[in-house]
C-alpha cells in the first residue's frame, strides 16, 4: 500500500494529480482534509486528514509519545511512502521510517528552486524519477456532458488573479441570452471579501451557489458541460475533474503552473500578464466557442 503525504497550496496539490494518478492504487493521501477528499473522489485513494494530531507531531524530534492502532497499522501496511513536506535528513523523515520499516521512502522537497524554470509537475516527476519512480501523467478523461450547466466562478485568494466581477456577470447575461444553462458559485473568499449588497445580487439576481467547501465544489463540477473562472482552486479541480474549462489568467505563467489538459483553455491579457483587466468579455466569449 502507497503513502502520499502534501500540505501544500490546493492548486499546487491538483497539479501533482497526473503524477499521483500514474502511482495507482491502493494509495492513501494524508492531506488536509478536503484535499484528501478530492484525491478519494477523483482517484479512488483512501483519504487522511494530515492535521491529526498523530501526523502534525511527526516534526517533532522523537515524534508522537503514543500512535493510535490505526496510525501504527497504517505505516506498518506501508510499501512506498510518497512525501511532499519533508527533506531526507529532519525530524519527520526519521520519525516515519521508525514507524514504517519495511516501506520504500520517496522524499520531495515540496518546491522547486528559484533557478527552476519547468513546469511544477516536471520538477516532481523529476525527483520521483530520480528515487526510482519514473511516471507517465495521465490526464483525465473529459467529460462529455453537453446538457450540464456553465458554471462560472468570479472568485481567487490572490486578487490580483481576479478578473473584475462585473465583466464575469456581462458573461453570465450573454450566455443566458443564448438560452445556456448558468450556474454562478461563489465561495468562502467572496463571501468574506465582497460587500453584503454584491453577495445578495449574485445569490438573489444572478442564482449563485454558495459553495464553501472544495470537496462539495466538485459535483457541480462533474455535472458541468463547461467550467469559467480564474487562475484558483476551482479552476484547478474543474481540470482535474475532467471538465472542460477556461481559465482567466492574471500573473500565472501557464508553461509552470498551468493545468496541461486538453480540455483546458486559457485567456490571457493582450498586454502583459499583470493587466487581467485587460482580458475582454469577447476573449472570454470566443474562448466558449460564441466568437
Amino acid at each position: 500500500m502507497q503513502l502520499v503525504f502534501h500540505a501544500g497550496p490546493l492548486n499546487e496539490f491538483m497539479l501533482l494529480m497526473p503524477l499521483l494518478r500514474a502511482m495507482g492504487q491502493p494509495m492513501t493521501v494524508v492531506a488536509p482534509w478536503q484535499r484528501a477528499s478530492l484525491a478519494s473522489r477523483m482517484l479512488g485513494a483512501s483519504p487522511m486528514d494530515i492535521e491529526l494530531f498523530e501526523f502534525t507531531r511527526l516534526h517533532a524530534p522523537g515524534g508522537p509519545t503514543r500512535v493510535s492502532p490505526a496510525v501504527k497499522d497504517l505505516f506498518a501496511q506501508s510499501t512506498r511512502i510518497v512525501s511532499f513536506l519533508s527533506s531526507d535528513q529532519d525530524a519527520w523523515a526519521q520519525n516515519v521510517r521508525a514507524l514504517a520499516t519495511s516501506a520504500t521512502m520517496i522524499l520531495n522537497d515540496p518546491r522547486p528552486p528559484a533557478t527552476f524554470t519547468g513546469h511544477f509537475a516536471d520538477w516532481h516527476r523529476t525527483q520521483l524519477a530520480n528515487r526510482g519512480l519514473s511516471l507517465e501523467p495521465l490526464q483525465p478523461t473529459p467529460l462529455q456532458n453537453s446538457s450540464g450547466p456553465i458554471v462560472v466562478h468570479p472568485g481567487s485568494s490572490a486578487i490580483k488573479r481576479c478578473w473584475p466581477a462585473d465583466r464575469f456577470e456581462e458573461v453570465i447575461r450573454s450566455l443566458k441570452k443564448l438560452g445556456m444553462p448558468i450556474t454562478p458559485v461563489i465561495g468562502e473568499v467572496e463571501l468574506e471579501r465582497w460587500a453584503p449588497d454584491r453577495i445578495s445580487h449574485w445569490t438573489e439576481d444572478l442564482g449563485a451557489v454558495v459553495v464553501r467547501t472544495s470537496d462539495a465544489l466538485l459535483p457541480l463540477l462533474q455535472q458541468a458541460r463547461l467550467f469559467i473562472g480564474n487562475d484558483a482552486g476551482p479552476a484547478h479541480i474543474a481540470a482535474q475533474a475532467g471538465t472542460r474549462s477556461i481559465t482567466i489568467l492574471g500573473p500565472t505563467d501557464p508553461a509552470r503552473l498551468g493545468q496541461r489538459a486538453s480540455h483546458v483553455r486559457f485567456v490571457r491579457p493582450p498586454h502583459g500578464p499583470d493587466r487581467i483587466e485587460e482580458v475582454s468579455i469577447e476573449a472570454v466569449l470566443d474562448a466558449v466557442g460564441l466568437g
